[in-house]
């Protein structure tokens, strides 16, 4: 028989100095329960929606179509640090990073995954709409009768879940000349293919580096590395395209796009206050 005056311990995740860290607690067996019961309700409605979400993108997947649309799952990978075999201790404080945006295409049974690599740092909606613009390219030049993109991704708020985003899906047609929708995740289970793009690329990268003392100094020789490499896997495999297509987004390009969206920001500010 279970005593709930009885004293134990348990881990919880709780937000301390607006960061998560696990805690360990102690207490009665009745504080654990009464601890259990009152987040029940939210853990419900989480995982409700995580199911629900995840069938919808499953049919759409299934719904897809290389005639209709297509489902593309987005997100930025983690920086890669560029590392150099035999460096010098004071080579630890310049090393340079690169950026990886990674894209996995379903298009009905096919599929095909998509890298972005660039020097620009910021991972805002203004590189997500330059990332979309080649996303579309590469969509009508493979899959021409491709109507629509139904893109899916976490609700990070930086660079998908925001108003600026939402503007430019309202614009997508008039820019892309593709019509489009956006898919959420339920928060905390945004991870997918895209993740595994990520990690092959770095893995490969970093592995040459250290074992074949291969130089990548900067984001232009990384992404000329994978490059290389995915094609040469492609030809030993006998496939006609590589695992993963490979791009290069320079920072120029999306500075010129920033630089545009703040004019018009600039110039709906100077309507509104004449309006007033």
């Amino acid at each position: 028989m279970m005593d709930l005056d009885d004293e134990c311990s348990w881990n919880l995740w709780k937000k301390v100095n607006n960061k998560f860290d696990l805690q360990q607690m102690s207490g009665s067996i009745d504080s654990l329960l009464t601890e259990i019961e009152e987040g029940w309700p939210l853990f419900l409605l989480h995982t409700h929606i995580n199911r629900e979400q995840r069938e919808c993108t499953k049919d759409l997947r299934c719904q897809s179509t290389d005639k209709t649309f297509v489902v593309a799952q987005i997100d930025f990978s983690m920086n890669y640090t560029l590392v150099r075999q035999r460096e010098v201790q004071q080579g630890f404080f310049s090393q340079h990073q690169v950026t990886l945006f990674t894209i996995h295409l379903t298009i009905g049974k096919e599929q095909r995954n998509l890298a972005i690599i660039s020097d620009y740092m910021e991972h805002t909606t203004v590189f997500v709409h330059c990332e979309q613009k080649v996303l579309t390219q590469f969509i009508k030049k493979n899959f021409p009768l491709v109507k629509k993109i139904n893109y899916v991704s976490d609700g990070a708020c930086a660079h998908f879940k925001n108003n600026a985003s939402i503007l430019n899906l309202i614009h997508h047609k008039i820019d892309f000349d593709l019509d489009a929708c956006w898919t959420f995740t339920a928060t905390g289970h945004g991870k997918g293919a895209g993740d595994g793009i990520g990690a092959v690329l770095k893995f490969s990268a970093r592995r040459a580096t250290l074992s074949k003392n291969i130089l990548m100094s900067n984001p232009k020789d990384f992404y000329e590395f994978t490059q290389k490499q995915q094609l040469e896997t492609a030809r030993r495999s006998n496939k006609d395209i590589p695992d993963v297509h490979v791009f290069f987004l320079e920072s120029d390009e999306i500075e010129e796009a920033k630089n545009f969206e703040q004019q018009v920001k600039k110039a709906f500010a100077s309507i509104r206050l004449y309006l007033y």
